[in-house]
C-alpha cells in the first residue's frame, strides 16, 4: 500500500517543481520582454547641447591671420568631419572600433573577442566599448564601473546612433576625446604635437594621435617617445591587417622619425603682441558684454585691428634704449604709446611698458592716468575758443595776472606782452591758454573734452584744466582717440581694438560704433594747421616728419608739495600727434615720483617727441599718403630744416609763422572773472562758474593698480603753477 503511494508523491512534487520552474521562466521571461520593450522604444531626450563642450576661440589680425588662441584647460577647435582627413578616420576606429560601421552601437564580437583576450591574458587587456559608448560615457554617464551603469551606457549608445546616425556619432567623439597637452579634439591635438592642421598630417602622425586615447598619460610622446612609437606602430600595423593601408605604406610609416613642435615649459599662455591682446580682452569682455567664460571657451573668431608690422615697430622701439631717457638707481623711466587710425578708430599698436610683467596686467597705454601737461591745451582750450569764433591770429594777453589768487606762469619766468593764438601755441606759452579759458568757460571746455571720450569729472572745471590739471588723468589712448577727431574733420569716431566678433556659428555679435561731430571741419583745419606750426617752429620740431604732419608736446612739473620741496623737474612728459593716417600718443615718466625719481630736463618735445618720429615714419613707411584738406603745405625752405637743439624752450629768434587772415571776425568779450592784472584781448566769456583758488586740485591723480604703484603722494594737492612746455 506505502509502495502504490510513493511514486504519487513524486509525481506531485514533480508537478509543483515544473509549475514554479514554468511560473518563474514565464515571469523572467516576461520581465525580459518588458526590458526589451523599453529598451528598443523608450528613446532618452538626447539634446545637441549634451554635447557641446568648451571650444578655443580665436584672435585675428586686421589681415585675418592667427595671433592667438585662447582658451581655458581645454584646447578644443571643432572640424567636421568631412574635414578630417580620412586616414585619421581609419586610424583612429583601427585602433578603437574597427566594426563601427557593422554595429548598432554595441559591438557583441567585440565585447565577446575582449573577454576571450582578457582570459588568456589572466588581465583586462582589452575593452568592449565601442566609439559610440565611450562617447556617451564621456558626455553622460559617471566612471564608476557598475552593472547599473553599463546597461545605461549601452541603451543609449544604441539609440543615440538611432537619432544622429554614425558619421555624426565619429565627428562628436573625434571633436570631444582627450589627446593629452590640454588638447582635446583632433585638430588642437594636431596643432599641440605637430604644430600642423589635420589635412597636413602624415599617414605616421596620424596614426601616432590615434594610439593617444587610450591612455595620454603613457602613449604622449612629450612623456615618453619610445612608447609612443611603439603604439604609434601598433596603430599602423592594425591599419595594415585590416587591410586600410597597403605594407608598403606600413613601412614607410613605421620609418617615419617623430617630429614634436617645442612644448611650453609651464600651462601659463604666453601670447604674442601681449599688451594689444590683453586690450582685446578687455574690450571684448567690458564692452561687448563677452563672459570669460564665453572668451575662453565659446569658440569666437575675432578680428582685431591689429597690424602686426605696426605693432612690432612699436614693440622693437621700445626695447631700444636710445629712445628713453636714462634712469635712477634701479628704475626704468617707463613709456607708453597707443597709435589710432582717426578714420575707422581702429588701434593699430599699443604698447603699456618698456617690458610686460604680468599677463592681464597693467597697461599704461590704457589703464594709466596721469596729467597730460600742455598736450590737453588744444582740445580744450584752442579747439573750443576756435569754435566760438576766435583766430589763429587773434592776441592773447602773456602778462602776469591772477584769478581768485590762481596766478599762472610761464616755463621760462618771462612774459610776451601780447601773443597770437599762434604764437602761444607753438611755443607752449601757458599764461594766455589760462587766460583764454577763462574767456571761453570751464563749462564749455568740460563739454568739449567729455565730448572726446576724456575722462572729466565736475571738480575739473578751474583754470589749472588748461595746463593738465585733472582729477583723474588720461591715458595715451585716451589722448590719441580724442586728437583723432581733429585729424578726422572733427568727427570722433570711439577707438576699439576689435572689429568683430563671430560667434561658434560665425553670427556676428559686435553693432557699429557710433560717431558723432565734436568740432565743424573749419576748426579742425584751423587747429592742425596751429599744430603744424608747433612742429615747424615750436615745441615740437623733434616730431618733424618726412609728410604731413602735426602735434603738441606736454611736460608736467613736480607738484609744489612738501615732498619736493626745493626740487625742480618734472613727472609726466607727452607728445600727441597726428598725420592723415595715424594719430600717436607717447608717454614717457617714473611710474612712482618721489625725490630721488623725477625726470630733469626730460620734456614732452625730446624723448617723447623723437620716438613718435620714429615710430611714425616707420609706421607710415610704403604707405601712400591719404589725402586731407586739414594739412596746409609746409615752406620749401623748412622740408629739410634741422630741428633746434633744445626744442621745448623755443629761443626767440625762432622763425616765425606767416599770419593767416582770420576766418570771421573776432567777437568781442565781457569777462565775469577779470584777470586782477593785464589787459583783456578780444574773446567772449562764457564761464559762469568763477573759480576760487580752493578749487584747484593737481593736475592729475594716479591710479591704484595692482601692478606699478601709481600714487606718489601726491594726489588732490594744488597744481604747479607752470607747465614747462
Amino acid at each position: 500500500m506505502a509502495d502504490s503511494k510513493q511514486p504519487s508523491i513524486w509525481r506531485r512534487l514533480l508537478m509543483a517543481f515544473a509549475i514554479a520552474l514554468l511560473t518563474v521562466s514565464l515571469g523572467l521571461g516576461a520581465a525580459a520582454g518588458y526590458l526589451a520593450y523599453r529598451f528598443f522604444t523608450e528613446v532618452p531626450p538626447f539634446s545637441v547641447d549634451d554635447f557641446a563642450a568648451p571650444q578655443t576661440s580665436f584672435l585675428l589680425d586686421v589681415n585675418g591671420l592667427l595671433i592667438a588662441e585662447l582658451h581655458g584647460p581645454q584646447h578644443r577647435i571643432p572640424v567636421p568631419l568631412e574635414q578630417i582627413p580620412l586616414r585619421l578616420r581609419q586610424a583612429v576606429l583601427a585602433t578603437e572600433d574597427v566594426r563601427f560601421y557593422d554595429h548598432p552601437g554595441v559591438d557583441l564580437q567585440g565585447i565577446l573577442r575582449a573577454v576571450k583576450a582578457n582570459y588568456n591574458a589572466g588581465s583586462i587587456q582589452e575593452g568592449g566599448s565601442t566609439i559610440t559608448q565611450q562617447l556617451i560615457k564621456n558626455v553622460y554617464l559617471s566612471p564608476e564601473k557598475t552593472l547599473e551603469r553599463k546597461l545605461k551606457e549601452v541603451h543609449l549608445a544604441y539609440h543615440l546612433e538611432r537619432q544622429v546616425g554614425k558619421d555624426r556619432v565619429l565627428e562628436l567623439y573625434l571633436n570631444r576625446i582627450y589627446f593629452g597637452e590640454g588638447a582635446y579634439g583632433v585638430e588642437a591635438a594636431a596643432r599641440t604635437y605637430f604644430g600642423k592642421t589635420l589635412k597636413e598630417l602624415t599617414l605616421s602622425e596620424s596614426a601616432l594621435l590615434a594610439g593617444l586615447p587610450k591612455n595620454p598619460g603613457a602613449y604622449s610622446p612629450t612623456v615618453s617617445l619610445e612608447a609612443s612609437q611603439e603604439r604609434r606602430n601598433t596603430v599602423i600595423n592594425q591599419m595594415a591587417r585590416h587591410g586600410l593601408i597597403t605594407p608598403e605604406q606600413a613601412q614607410r610609416a613605421r620609418l617615419e622619425p617623430i617630429r614634436l613642435i617645442p612644448q611650453p615649459t609651464t600651462r601659463d599662455v604666453h601670447y604674442p603682441y601681449p599688451f594689444f591682446v590683453d586690450e582685446v580682452l578687455r574690450e571684448a569682455v567690458q564692452v561687448h558684454g563677452i563672459s570669460e567664460d564665453r572668451l575662453f571657451g565659446g569658440g569666437l573668431r575675432i578680428q582685431t585691428t591689429l597690424d602686426p608690422r605696426v605693432q612690432q615697430l612699436a614693440e622693437d622701439l621700445f626695447t631700444n634704449a636710445d629712445f628713453f631717457p636714462a634712469g635712477n638707481d634701479d628704475r626704468l623711466i617707463e613709456g607708453a604709446l597707443a597709435s589710432v587710425d582717426p578714420l575707422s578708430g581702429h588701434v593699430k599698436a599699443l604698447m603699456g611698458g618698456r617690458t610686460y610683467a604680468a599677463r592681464r596686467g597693467f597697461n599704461r597705454a590704457t589703464m594709466m592716468q596721469r596729467s597730460p601737461g600742455s598736450a590737453i591745451k588744444p582740445l580744450g582750450v584752442y579747439a573750443p575758443a576756435l569754435e566760438q569764433g576766435w583766430t589763429p591770429d587773434s592776441l592773447l594777453p602773456d602778462e602776469d595776472m591772477g584769478f581768485n589768487g590762481y596766478r599762472p606762469a610761464n616755463y621760462d619766468g618771462a612774459f610776451r606782452g601780447r601773443v597770437t593764438m599762434r604764437q602761444a601755441v607753438a611755443q607752449s606759452i601757458n599764461v594766455p591758454a589760462v587766460w583764454l579759458l577763462n574767456q571761453i568757460g570751464t563749462r564749455r571746455s568740460i563739454e568739449t573734452l567729455r565730448a572726446l571720450g576724456l575722462p572729466v569729472s565736475e571738480n575739473d572745471a578751474h583754470l589749472s584744466l588748461a595746463l593738465g590739471g585733472m582729477e583723474r588723468g588720461v591715458s595715451p589712448l585716451d589722448m590719441a582717440r580724442a586728437y583723432s577727431a581733429l585729424a578726422n574733420n572733427g568727427v570722433f569716431v570711439p577707438s576699439r581694438t576689435i572689429i568683430q566678433i563671430y560667434d561658434a556659428q560665425g553670427n556676428p555679435l559686435v553693432k557699429p560704433a557710433a560717431q558723432r561731430v565734436v568740432f565743424q571741419p573749419s576748426t579742425a583745419r584751423a587747429m592742425t594747421n596751429l599744430l603744424q606750426d608747433a612742429i615747424r617752429y615750436g615745441t615740437g620740431q623733434e616730431a618733424r616728419l618726412s609728410r604731413p604732419v602735426a602735434g603738441k608736446t606736454g611736460t608736467a612739473e613736480l607738484p609744489p608739495v612738501h615732498a619736493f620741496e626745493g626740487v625742480k623737474g618734472n613727472r609726466d612728459a607727452w607728445f600727441v600727434g597726428y598725420s592723415p593716417e595715424l594719430v600717436t600718443a607717447v608717454w614717457m615718466g617714473y611710474d612712482i615720483t618721489d625725490r630721488e625719481h623725477y625726470m630733469n630736463r626730460i620734456y614732452g618735445g625730446s624723448y617723447p617727441a623723437r620716438l613718435f618720429r620714429a615710430f611714425m615714419e616707420g609706421a607710415l613707411e610704403g604707405a601712400p599718403p591719404r589725402e586731407s584738406e586739414l594739412f596746409s603745405p609746409e615752406p620749401t625752405a623748412l622740408r629739410n630744416r634741422t630741428p633746434e637743439p633744445t626744442p621745448d624752450l623755443a629761443p626767440e629768434s625762432a622763425p616765425q609763422p606767416t599770419p593767416e587772415p582770420a576766418l570771421e571776425p573776432t567777437p568781442q568779450p565781457s569777462p565775469e572773472l577779470a584777470p586782477e592784472q593785464g589787459q583783456s584781448a578780444p574773446g567772449p566769456n562764457l564761464d559762469r562758474n568763477p573759480v576760487v583758488e580752493s578749487a584747484l586740485p593737481s593736475p592729475g591723480s594716479e591710479t591704484k593698480e595692482p601692478m606699478p604703484a601709481q600714487d606718489d603722494g601726491t594726489t588732490g594737492l594744488k597744481p604747479a603753477a607752470t607747465d614747462p612746455n
